[in-house]
């Protein structure tokens, strides 16, 4: 969605660009954020999107381009051809220019790669070489570093020669003269010390990193714990390699919850955004799941039919099925988000089962006795309303009252442990989907409410 200011602007750009006014194009878009600037060129028809990229200067270029999509940059690329393209592209963030290389297509990519200076083209390939969800390819090689021997005068120096081209000065990394990590400093400490003092003498040894082979989820959550807008990232021998900062790892966070959140509602991550998704890919990341949750639900007609000969002599336990199983259902699936969510925070982990099943066992329970007396009541209602003719509401009031406790115990049970049991094989845990849970709910559940029903009921209970 476009940003209202940027919308309005882009009537006027385009204007100016059919009037050849270019520098006042490239005067207007300069007044923009970088993330507003592409919106407008988004916006535009693909030549004058092209024209009106053009006007920019070569560095801001690199920060438009690095805010606009995949399928924009491919565009881009392909109009403005390999030479000036790849002049853009070198003047991008490192971990930016990685990301879009591994984008593009592959011959793209290679003509591309080849017009970088060898510099470039050597911290390009380095963060491409690392696994595509790992830190390693988030990580920028752009920051501060510092001695621990140097006065503290000697790194303000150091800030100002480098900080220009470093992803952040909010922190300063001290290295010692094999390039391992052995400590990080916050510029505050560095800017009110004195500047005869030397840098270990502000040191305090306590740093916390990521690897760069580390999953970017894990960035997420550092980021998180430690409230920090940059983490050092070192290799297997603790040298520094790179820095993450907290604008790549917000947009890492926003995919993986977005990720999250689609797994729950019962389908594959579409891994683009929505509109770009094409038909074939949406049904078959959709299509296969429904069509294996379809073939689960096979198991309720099983039930039924296991049950066919109670459900003609207590046809009345029919008319109440819907409300029994949907609380085994919402139940299900309530516990579930809720421990996806806390594993994915890492307020769990897999080693508290027990705890999680102590806990939800509690709950559960609570909640089934809540929710069982309402039960109760329902039977008596729909019975004095005309909606169902028992003639013995009272039985079946407790039959599905009782039913509902057990039901609903049993649901926190299986949404709340799924998730858990997948994390410690190693799978996502949102694969345990809310459509999982209460397709798995409807089979068992089915199963708890017709036993329960036999024991109290027998083929006493009867419509009138």
């Amino acid at each position: 969605m476009v940003s209202p200011t940027a919308n309005l602007l882009v009537p006027d750009i385009a204007n100016l660009l059919e009037a050849q006014a270019y520098r006042e194009v490239r005067d207007a878009l300069r007044t923009l954020p970088a993330a507003d600037a592409a919106e407008v060129i988004v916006a535009l028809d693909g030549p004058l999107a092209a024209l009106a990229f053009r006007v920019l200067p070569r560095d801001e270029a690199a920060d438009v381009f690095s805010e606009l999509t995949p399928e924009t940059q491919e565009q881009l690329i392909t109009t403005l051809g390999d030479e000036r393209s790849s002049r853009v592209i070198e003047e991008m963030d490192p971990d930016d220019r990685a990301r879009l290389l591994d984008e593009l297509p592959s011959e793209v990519a290679k003509h591309i790669m080849a017009r970088l200076t060898p510099e470039s083209r050597r911290v390009t390939q380095t963060i491409l070489n690392y696994p595509v969800e790992s830190v390693g390819r988030l990580m920028t090689p752009d920051y501060v570093r510092v001695r621990p021997d140097w006065s503290v005068q000697q790194a303000i120096d150091q800030i100002r020669r480098w900080g220009h081209d470093a992803e952040t000065i909010d922190w300063v990394f001290v290295i010692d003269q094999r390039g391992q990590l052995i400590d990080d400093l916050p510029i505050r400490d560095i800017l009110l010390s004195d500047p005869a003092s030397a840098v270990d003498s502000i040191m305090d040894s306590e740093f916390v990193t990521l690897t760069a082979a580390d999953d970017r989820e894990e960035a997420v959550r550092m980021m998180g714990r430690y409230d920090r807008t940059a983490l050092p990232v070192v290799d297997s021998r603790g040298v520094l390699v790179g820095i993450v900062t907290f604008d790549d790892i917000a947009d890492v966070a926003e995919e993986e919850f977005t990720e999250d959140l689609q797994k729950l509602g019962g389908m594959e991550a579409l891994g683009e955004p929505y509109l770009n998704v094409s038909y074939g890919s949406m049904i078959r990341k959709r299509g296969v799941w429904l069509a294996l949750l379809f073939v689960m639900q096979i198991g309720t007609i099983g039930v039924m039919g296991l049950f066919e000969g109670m459900i003609s002599r207590v046809a009345v336990l029919a008319l109440f099925i819907p409300l029994v199983i949907s609380c085994g259902g919402n139940t299900g699936s309530q516990a579930a988000t809720i421990l996806v969510r806390a594993l994915s925070l890492d307020e769990v982990s897999p080693g508290a089962w027990a705890r999680v099943a102590g806990r939800e066992l509690i709950t559960g329970f609570g909640l089934g006795v809540l929710l069982s007396i309402l039960g109760f009541f329902a039977v008596s209602v729909a019975n004095m309303v005309g909606f169902a003719h028992v003639e013995q509401p009272a039985r079946v009031g407790v039959a599905v009252g009782v039913s509902v406790v057990v039901i609903v115990t049993w649901a926190t049970m299986v949404g709340s442990m799924l998730p858990i049991l997948l994390r410690r094989l190693g799978l996502d845990p949102a694969t345990s989907s809310t459509p999982l849970v209460a397709t798995l709910m409807d089979v068992s559940g089915l199963t708890i409410y017709f036993l329960i029903a036999i024991a109290i009921l027998g083929g006493s209970a009867t419509t009138s």
